[in-house]
């Protein structure tokens, strides 16, 4: 499934997703980890939805994960670019206790969690670029981030193909502080799954 969506993997990357896959299903039940438990919807909808991005865009380091819940996209992004420099941020406890083991089984470095909620007075930490995948609408999420998110730094968002509202608001209430860079429809491979990447970058 990952080779017929053009996302190649070493035996170490594979090795580390079947392991993350294992913990994520063991996990579920009692940490409320994901609605998506059947084995092709998951690979579909969490893994290859969250590993594509990086066919699309060059993704910038280090990158904060906002609202990541059980390590999407922050987790198969780290697997398949073992280089890109990650923060995992997520607020609820047991979400935040897997993600640590997760890191402490796979082996992962360049990686932290960052167990509270993102507020501009929480994390002014500047990054190079924020990923969230359909986490909130785009202006709570400019608000949020505008202590790490300075001047060249990215916000890049994983929504569904009906965004173009949110898009709209973002820029006409931010228009002298964001550029629209990238606003790209695309089709989860092999699957009537539709997507929209939309990257906005920090000007002022």
């Amino acid at each position: 499934m990952l080779e017929s969506a053009n996302i190649q993997l070493n035996s170490d990357q594979l090795g580390q997703l079947w392991r993350y896959h294992s913990l994520l299903r063991m996990r579920n039940q009692d940490r409320d980890l994901t609605r998506i438990v059947g084995f092709e919807n998951m690979v579909i909808k969490h893994y290859i939805d969250s590993m594509i991005v990086g066919d699309l865009i060059t993704l910038p380091s280090p990158l904060l994960d906002l609202g990541t819940g059980a390590g999407f996209p922050g987790i198969p992004l780290k697997i398949r670019y073992p280089d890109l420099q990650i923060v995992l941020a997520e607020s609820r406890p047991r979400r935040v206790v897997f993600l640590k083991d997760v890191c402490k089984e796979l082996g992962l470095k360049k990686i932290e969690v960052f167990e509270h909620k993102i507020v501009s007075r929480s994390f002014g930490r500047p990054v190079a670029a924020v990923i969230t995948r359909a986490v909130e609408e785009m202006d709570k999420t400019i608000l949020r981030t505008s202590a790490c998110v300075t001047g060249g730094s990215q916000l890049i968002f994983m929504k569904g193909p009906n965004v173009e509202p949110e898009i709209q608001s973002a820029m006409t209430r931010f228009a002298d502080k964001f550029s629209l860079i990238v606003n790209k429809s695309y089709r989860l491979p092999h699957t009537s799954h539709q997507r929209r990447l939309v990257v906005l970058e920090r000007i002022d």
